[in-house]
């Protein structure tokens, strides 16, 4: 297995190469883009759209959202790797494609190619049911996972997603045994979720549905409980550490002007701070993170750290 190279330890290394450059100081003269390596309607795009708006506001340019999906996130981040060093291609990823994916396959791409800007939001998934599958709580799912071994399935938007990851991650400290039903995307799964097709959703594509009445919430995975769900235990809480730290950041290639990211990262502090945006962010499964270059490189390296954990233990691979 194949650890990412860490980003707290090239940091400083990297903000040394990356000295300004003729054009920075008028950065941006034209339009960004912004690749998203997942498709349009699931979370990631999700989050990066409002970040999208707010910065073409911000600077008078468009930053433009490119969805470049397939390979659990590999093609976008490919693209991205590859993209010129010059501030007009922004990386806007889950860390599971840096943390996860280079641990569980052969990545073209290196983590080492990207230099951490600022954070869009922590995921906040959940673990959801049908009312009538019967369980209430996250401990009813797992004493009726035991009474009917390898019956129940969970959803999740394809082999070696983070999702699929916390699925199993709860059945070896459970000890149950759930089959994985992979999907293209969480849209797609939540169709069959809502269906009756599959039995347990891990995502927060059916926050709207529960509030709805239609999927019933046991637990959320983010640290902390969701205001709109005040009463649903986090995992932690129901009694299942799963420490997996998903969170969506903005990168730029390695080699990027310091100006140019020292200006989008203010750019970002000043945006996340906005009450509007975080409660935006919040409406759409996610808490607002206001994490420095620094900070993010620090929590890149404790996520490898937490994901290799998980990885042993659930030899995750991709089916």
């Amino acid at each position: 297995m194949r650890l990412p190279h860490r980003f707290g330890m090239l940091f400083a290394a990297i903000a040394l190469l990356t000295a300004p450059t003729a054009g920075a100081e008028d950065w941006p003269s034209r339009p960004v883009k912004m690749i998203v390596s997942y498709p349009a309607g699931g979370s990631a795009d999700a989050i990066a759209r409002p970040y999208a708006d707010a910065l073409s506001k911000r600077f008078g340019q468009p930053f433009v959202i490119e969805n470049r999906a397939g390979a659990a996130g590999a093609v976008g981040t490919e693209a991205a790797a590859r993209s010129a060093a010059d501030g007009y291609t922004l990386f806007a990823s889950p860390n599971p494609s840096l943390v996860l994916l280079p641990q569980i396959r052969q990545t073209p791409y290196d983590p080492r190619d990207f230099v951490p800007v600022a954070g869009m939001g922590s995921f906040v998934y959940g673990f959801s049911v049908l009312p009538s599958l019967g369980p209430k709580t996250l401990d009813e799912l797992i004493a009726l996972a035991r009474r009917k071994p390898g019956s129940l399935t969970y959803a999740s938007p394809g082999s070696g997603s983070v999702t699929n990851l916390r699925g199993e991650a709860l059945k070896v400290l459970a000890g149950i045994d759930m089959l994985h039903v992979p999907y293209r995307t969480g849209a797609e799964s939540l169709i069959d979720f809502l269906g009756g097709r599959v039995d347990v959703m891990i995502d927060s594509v059916q926050f709207p549905h529960v509030k709805a009445g239609k999927a019933l919430l046991l637990a959320v995975t983010s640290d902390r409980r969701h205001p709109d769900f005040p009463d649903v235990p986090t995992v932690a809480e129901a009694g299942y550490p799963i420490d997996l730290p998903t969170w969506a950041g903005i990168y730029v290639p390695r080699g990027t002007p310091a100006a140019i990211i020292d200006r989008l990262a203010e750019a970002m502090r000043e945006i996340v701070a906005d009450p509007e945006m975080q409660e935006r962010v919040l409406k759409i499964g996610f808490f607002p993170m206001t994490e420095t270059p620094a900070q993010l490189a620090a929590a890149y390296d404790r996520d490898v750290e937490s994901y290799s954990t998980w990885v042993r233990k659930t030899g995750l691979k991709i089916e």
